[in-house]
């Protein structure tokens, strides 16, 4: 679910880069291409947070064989 959540992030803000250059191009408003990627990077951080959250322990067991001797 996570990793959907942020390719699906990825893929609106490649979309909304791509629709950035297009319109450019063809001289219109900007506002679709910039809510596609404030919502693609809105997604990936969500995608992110979800993965790995930020309050999980690290274990080193290099450190607790050296505790054992």
């Amino acid at each position: 679910m996570d990793y959907i959540i942020f390719i699906l992030g990825a893929a609106c803000f490649g979309a909304g880069f791509f629709l950035l250059l297009i319109f450019l191009y063809l001289k219109k408003k900007l506002v679709l291409p910039f809510v596609f990627m404030g919502l693609g990077v809105i997604l990936c951080f969500i995608g992110l947070v979800i993965a790995d959250p930020l309050t999980h322990e690290v274990s080193r067991p290099y450190l607790n064989g050296l505790r054992d001797r």
